[in-house]
Parts: structure tokens; sequence; C-alpha cells
């Protein structure tokens, strides 16, 4: 089955092929044309010179049929501007008195004093010929003298083909102009519908607003309106779901807040050895299920968040800073080693504050929670061109380079029996970077000093705000390094 044309092939079709239908329908009116007026004024040349032959021709006084011409007259008759010229004389009985006498006589001849046109071959060659009636007498009953004349049809041809290159030359150049305006009408006609494709290219899966419909032609009004309230339909189905999901993490928390404490009372009132045991896993349970709830909340967080981004002038270094002192505590409980590494001074960027501080504390949850005991962390900001790079590295369990894109989708851990993750921080991480127009990456980390093995070290590419809106001073002269931190 043949794939459907598109809209802007079928226009070319239905405008372009009725032109050439008429440029094809002009061409041959103009080659009728052109034929009949050739044939018209060459077949009265040939006439003219019948005649002028015809006033030489006499009858002596034995009834006999003579004509006289000079040799240089035959000659002339005989080839003309590339085109031969060929004569037969017949007497009355149709004895040859001058000429071919093989030349061909037309199907009807022709009465006294009356001629006629016929086309016919002649030696290989088309001919066109003319017959005139002489007659013998004045008698009424008198017998005509043939008297014929035919000439190859090159000058007519060449006559044909100039008169039909002069008429459809115009023509042609005006269908040529005709086309690039179509081609013009049809790319500016279909525009509209080239920039909604684009629009809807660039857009992100979580914008959902309506598209606009102020500089689309009245035709497509239907179309965008209609897609605009499915837009809405979309977006008031993912609110529900996303309100659900808010709600049912709130409901939940304190529930399971209850019985994470209770398991932990329970614990340190020193119960039987029989109940010990599902104690424990009931508090690991209710701590990776507070994690998980945590996690729903936050995610519901952001994506209801998209919509009412108000970004302003952040300063990435000040974030640093916070998440840092909100985890030094549990870096140090497990003997970690955290270097904070600040090498710019142009360290803004354009973006939620609060947002950027739940990217932050997300990779640092992460690092901390897959380091073993006596590892290293690290986190640096410094700048690459109209970029700010904040790099987050660790000496943990790592990540396979088959993982590195898989570990950013919702739900998805490397190992499911290692922590109390739930696999969402990482992909909050990813949402929150996208909405910031930022990349980030994961590469090979940092060594473990006791292990040895390599950590992860995740890369996120900001641009930096004063590039973002060039009428903003720069500081003069920068110092392109500033202080390291180091907190263990």
């Amino acid at each position: 089955m043949m794939p459907p044309l598109s809209l802007k092939s079928q226009l070319r079709l239905w405008l372009l092929l009725p032109m050439l239908v008429v440029l094809g329908v002009s061409a041959a009116l103009s080659y009728s044309r052109a034929l009949l007026y050739a044939t018209q004024a060459y077949d009265q040349a040939l006439l003219r010179t019948v005649l002028a032959l015809a006033d030489e021709v006499i009858i002596d006084s034995h009834n006999q049929v003579k004509i006289e011409i000079p040799e240089v007259a035959s000659h002339l008759l005989s080839y003309n501007e590339g085109d031969h010229i060929y004569i037969k004389i017949s007497d009355p009985k149709g004895k040859l008195v001058f000429g071919e006498a093989h030349l061909p006589l037309p199907k009807q001849l022709p009465a006294g004093n009356q001629q006629v046109y016929y086309n016919s071959h002649y030696k290989g060659e088309a001919i066109r010929a003319v017959t005139f009636g002489l007659p013998e007498s004045e008698a009424a009953n008198a017998r005509n003298i043939l008297i014929s004349m035919a000439e190859t049809t090159g000058k007519r041809d060449a006559m044909v083909a100039e008169m039909v290159e002069e008429m459809l030359l115009p023509q042609v150049l005006m269908m040529l102009l005709a086309a690039i305006v179509i081609e013009l009408g049809i790319y500016f006609a279909l525009k509209p519908l080239q920039d909604l494709r684009e629009s809807l290219h660039q857009r992100s899966y979580r914008d959902l607003s309506a598209l606009d419909t102020q500089a689309t032609p009245n035709e497509l009004q239907p179309l965008l309106q209609a897609m605009n309230a499915l837009l809405a339909r979309v977006k008031a189905g993912l609110q529900q779901q996303q309100q659900f999901i808010a709600d049912a993490s709130h409901q939940l928390r304190t529930p399971i807040a209850g019985l994470q404490t209770q398991a932990e009372l329970a614990l340190r009132s020193q119960p039987p050895e029989a109940i010990q045991e599902p104690l424990n896993y009931m508090l690991r349970s209710t701590t990776r299920l507070s994690h998980l709830i945590q996690r729903l909340l936050t995610m519901a967080r952001t994506d209801a968040a998209v919509s009412q981004l108000q970004f302003q002038p952040v300063s990435l270094t000040k974030i640093i800073s916070d998440e840092c002192a909100r985890w030094i505590g549990p870096a140090s409980n497990k003997q970690l080693e955290l270097d904070v590494m600040i090498e710019t001074q142009q360290d803004q960027v354009l973006g939620d504050a609060l947002m950027l501080s739940e990217l932050l504390n997300n990779l640092l949850e992460n690092a901390i929670q897959y380091t073993p005991q006596q590892g290293l962390l690290q986190i640096r900001l410094s700048q690459a061109g109209k970029f700010l790079v904040l790099e987050v590295a660790d000496s943990g369990i790592g990540i396979p380079a088959d993982q590195t894109t898989l570990v950013f989708e919702r739900f998805h851990r490397l190992d499911p029996n290692q922590g109390n993750g739930c696999g969402l921080g990482l992909a909050i991480v990813a949402e929150i970077a996208e909405h910031h127009n930022a990349s980030i990456t994961v590469t090979p980390g940092l060594a473990h000093p006791v292990s040895g093995h390599i950590g992860s070290q995740f890369t996120v590419k900001f641009e930096r705000y004063d590039e973002r809106l060039p009428e903003n001073p720069r500081p003069a002269n920068p110092d392109p390094k500033g202080p390291a931190t180091k907190m263990s």
C-alpha cells in the first residue's frame, strides 16, 4: 500500500498538473496553427512557380507540348535553400514533357485552371506538391496539361519549429513563473503547519499549556482548538493523578511514622529474641516505606511546580553550603571525607532555589548512602565558558557504563537489595535539571582509599545567569579560582 501524499505534494499535484495539461494543449494548438500558416505560405509560393511555368508551355503546329526553361533557371528550380524541388510536366496523353518521370501525382487530378495540393514521398523524402491543370485549348472539352511541382519539407519544418518556439517560449516562461509563485504560495500557506510542528517538536512532554491560536489561519482554528481541549483534559487528568499521589503520600506519612516509632520503642524495651527479628524487619520496612513516601511527595511537588516556575538568580555556592551543612552529620557517621571546591565567583544561575536544593540534596544523599565507610566525597563548582559545572563525586559502589542512562528512570535501582533507596532520587534530579535547561551526565568518580573501588561522578552543567541576561554587568577582573573547603 502506497503511503499517503503530503498536503504539500497534493497541492503541487492539483495546481501544477493542470498547468502542464494546459501547456500540452497549447503546444498542440500552436503546432497546428504554425503548420497551417507555413503550409499556406509555401503552397502559395509553389503555385506561383507552377503558374510561371504554365506561361512557358507552348503547343506547336503538330500539337506537341513543349517548354523551354533556361539551364540556369532549371538549376535554381531544382534546389532552393536546402530543399530539393522536383518538376513534372506531362501532356494530355500522359507523356512526359519535362522533369521527373516518377514524381507522384495526386489521387484526384485537377480540373482545367485548377490546382490540387497533396503530401507524398519521393526519393525517400517527404514532399509537399501541387499539380495544376492547364487546358490545351479554350474548347469546353479541352484536355489538361498537368504541371506538377514538389519540394522537400525542410524549410516548412524549420518555419513550424521556429513559430512554435516563439509561441511556446513565453508560455513556458509564464508557466515557470507561475510554478515559482505557486511554490512560494504553498510554502507560506503551509508555514503555520510547519511552525506548529516545530513548536510541538521542541515542547517538553510535561508542557501541557495551550497552543497559540492567534497567528494561525481560520482553517486551522478548529484543529488547534481541539488540540487545546485535549491538552486541557490531559493536564486535568495528570493534576488529579499528582494530587492523588500527594494526598495518599501525605495520609500515609503519619501512620508509617507512627509504626516506625513504635518499632523503635519496642526494640529499645529489649523484647524477647523471638520477636526481635520481626521488629527489626518492621523497622527496616517502615523506614524504607517512609523514604518512598517522602520521594513521592517530592516527585508530586516537582511535577506540579513546572507550570508555576518563576526563576530568579540563585547562588549555587549558597546552595552547596546549606546542603553540606545538612549532610555533614551523616557523612561523619560513616567517616566520609567531604571536600568542597568553589572555583568561580560567578556562581549564579537562573532557577528555583528550592528545586536546586532538592537536586543537590538527592545527589548528596545518594552519594553518602552508597559510599562505604572511610570513603571520599567531593563537590566542585567551576566555570566552563558560559556554563557553570556542578560535580558531585564519590568513591562508592559505582555505576556500570550500560546503566548510566537507566539510573535516571523512575523506580530503577541497580541492586534492589542494597540500601533503602526507592529508585526516585536520581529521577527527581534529572527532572529538576531538565526544568532548568541543564544537562546531567554520569562518569567514573573517585577511588576508595581502602577497597580501591571506583565510584561515580554526577556532572550537572548550567547556563550562567550573566550569559542568559547579557545586559547585566559583570564583575571587573573576576578571580576564576575561589576558595576551597574541606569537611571530614
